[in-house]
C-alpha cells in the first residue's frame, strides 16, 4: 500500500486499519438532477443527459508504532506534513485502483499504549476529499449462482457477484399522489396522477480476489450510473422499470482476504414514472382480432362489421 509511491509502513511507520476501505469504495452521490414535474402527467421528466458526482469524503484509520516519544513525533509530523502538502495525493491501496485525494482534516486520535510503557501505539483517523470521481468501464466476470432477482440493463446482478436480502419495502410502498388542481373553491379529482418514487436496495457482493472484485465493482456501477435511465428488472414485479442512480448511502467491507472478499451496501434509485401500479380506477379496454384475417372481432372470434 502506497501514497504517492511511498510505502506507508517503511516511509511513516504506519499500517492502514480494517474499515478504511468502507468510505474509499462507497460510490459518490450524484449531483442533483433537474426535472419538470407536470401536474397532468405521472411522475417527473428528468434531465439525465449529464452525470456528475458530488465530492466524496474518505476517512482512513492508521496505526503508528514508535519506540520513543521522539520517534513518535518525528513520524507523526512527517506523515501529516507529507499528506497535507499542497495538491492531491495518489493512494494505491487496492491493487489496480488509484485514488487522487486531498487532505481535509484529522478527525480522531487514540493512544492505545502510553509513551511511558517503552513504546507507543497510536491510532489516528484522517479525512480526505475526492473531488473528481473516475469511471472505468468494465465487463462483469465470475459471479455467483443465485440468479434472477434483479438485473440491470439485461445483466443479472449475479454476473457481478451481487445478491440481495432486501425485503422490498420501498418497492411495495404505493407511490404518493400528486396534489390535485384547485381554483381555491373546488378540488378537481377527475384525474389522479402519481408522484415519482425513490427506492433503496440492500445488496451484498462476493468475489474470489481483489482483481475480480474491482472488475465487477466497476462493471456494476458503470451500468448503474450511465446517462439516461437504466432498465432495472425486479423479479417480484415480473417487470422492468426505468430508474436512475442517486446515491450509495452505505458501504461496508465485511471480509477482505486474498481469496475471499465480501461487502454489503445500499443503492438509491429514483423511478421517474412508476409503471407497476394502476392509479385512479382507469378502465382498460382490450381489442380482439380475428386470428385468420386480423380484423376486429368479438370474444367468440366473430368478425365485427360496422354499417
Amino acid at each position: 500500500m502506497t501514497i504517492d509511491g511511498k510505502d506507508i509502513y517503511t516511509e511513516w511507520g504506519c499500517t492502514l486499519l480494517e474499515g478504511s476501505f468502507d468510505t474509499l469504495l462507497k460510490y459518490p452521490k450524484r449531483k442533483a438532477v433537474k426535472y419538470n414535474n407536470w401536474a397532468e402527467a405521472d411522475g417527473i421528466d428528468p434531465d439525465l443527459s449529464i452525470v456528475e458526482f458530488e465530492p466524496k469524503t474518505v476517512k482512513m484509520e492508521f496505526l503508528m508504532k514508535a519506540d520513543t516519544l521522539e520517534m513518535f513525533w518525528f513520524r507523526y509530523r512527517k506523515f501529516i506534513n507529507d499528506l497535507s502538502a499542497p495538491g492531491y495525493r495518489e493512494f494505491d491501496l487496492i491493487p489496480g485502483m488509484t485514488n487522487r485525494l486531498r487532505f481535509n482534516a484529522g478527525t480522531a486520535y487514540d493512544k492505545f499504549v502510553p509513551f511511558n510503557a517503552g513504546e507507543n501505539l497510536s491510532v489516528f483517523e484522517l479525512s480526505f476529499i475526492e473531488d473528481n470521481h473516475s469511471v472505468f468501464p468494465a465487463t462483469p466476470s465470475g459471479g455467483i449462482n443465485l440468479r434472477g432477482d434483479y438485473s440491470i440493463n439485461g445483466i443479472d446482478f449475479a454476473d457481478f457477484g451481487i445478491g440481495s436480502d432486501d425485503k422490498q419495502e420501498d418497492i411495495l410502498k404505493y407511490p404518493a399522489i400528486k396534489t390535485p388542481f384547485t381554483d381555491g373553491r373546488t378540488i378537481d379529482l377527475s384525474t389522479i396522477k402519481t408522484q415519482h418514487k425513490e427506492i433503496k436496495l440492500s445488496l451484498w457482493m462476493l468475489a474470489g480476489s481483489a482483481e475480480e472484485f474491482l472488475n465487477n465493482y466497476r462493471a456494476f456501477f458503470t451500468q448503474l450510473t450511465g446517462a439516461g435511465t437504466q432498465s432495472l428488472y425486479i423479479k417480484s414485479l415480473e417487470a422492468a422499470t426505468q430508474v436512475y442512480y442517486t446515491d450509495c448511502p452505505s458501504y461496508k467491507v465485511e471480509v477482505w482476504r486474498e481469496t475471499d472478499i465480501a461487502v454489503r451496501f445500499t443503492i438509491s434509485f429514483v423511478v421517474p414514472v412508476v409503471t407497476w401500479v394502476d392509479t385512479g380506477g382507469v378502465t382498460r379496454y382490450r381489442v380482439l382480432m380475428d386470428k385468420e384475417l386480423g380484423l376486429l372481432a368479438d370474444e367468440n372470434g366473430r368478425i365485427i362489421v360496422f354499417n
